[in-house]
């Protein structure tokens, strides 16, 4: 695998989170690169590959960005981090390597995730939390019959 291919994105601004989830990845054998905010999440994506990529919906961005997530509607102006996640998938991530997770349990934020390809997991469930990340982790993007 290269550095890439080994590599998780994770967009979180919450220390308490990133800490047992880099922890629980890195145990795992992979890397993990840490974004606080959506701008440097696309800029990441941007740059470079990722084995997979995970982003809160509850983050920071700047005015610039945030004029942009605001244009596209109320649903991605409260929860930002769909912005990112649709970049994601834009750029060619396969829907089963981009996981979008929050502490709502919202039916809106699931149909939106649906639509996009991308998985939608709850904070609060932390088994069924890390079975979709083993189940992430397992899966080789660069197997193009899945």
């Amino acid at each position: 695998m290269s550095k890439t291919e080994e590599t998780v994105l994770i967009m979180d601004d919450e220390p308490h989170v990133l800490d047992w989830l880099t922890e629980y990845i890195e145990a795992q054998g992979y890397r993990v690169e840490i974004v606080p905010n959506v701008d440097h999440a696309i800029d990441a994506l941007n740059r470079s590959s990722y084995r997979a990529a995970i982003f809160d919906l509850n983050v920071p961005a700047t005015p610039e960005t945030l004029n942009k997530i605001n244009a596209k509607g109320s649903l991605h102006s409260q929860y930002r981090g769909l912005f990112a996640a649709e970049h994601a998938r834009t750029i060619g991530m396969r829907g089963r390597q981009v996981i979008v997770y929050s502490v709502h349990d919202n039916e809106e934020i699931l149909s939106r995730c649906n639509t996009i390809g991308a998985q939608y997991l709850i904070k609060a469930r932390p088994r069924e939390f890390k079975k979709a990340l083993t189940s992430l982790l397992s899966y080789d993007p660069s197997d193009s019959s899945i």
